[in-house]
């Protein structure tokens, strides 16, 4: 029984798991501002838009084989 208690008494001091929750916080907004940003600024387009310009460069590259 004085295990249990000792246990119990050292999981109420331990500050551990507050910053825990903390970073955990911190994290949830930082995906909030990203995905955020991606829908602002429209990066899911761009990224498209890209892409289709590198695979048209790469599809009409000379065959150097």
């Amino acid at each position: 029984m004085q295990m249990l208690k000792s246990v119990l008494v050292r999981l109420v001091r331990e500050e551990d798991g507050a910053a825990a929750a903390e970073y955990a916080i911190l994290v949830a907004f930082v995906a909030g501002a990203v995905a955020a940003a991606v829908h602002f600024f429209d990066l899911n387009g761009i990224f498209t838009s890209v892409s289709d310009k590198v695979t048209a460069w790469v599809d009409n590259a000379p065959n150097t084989q």
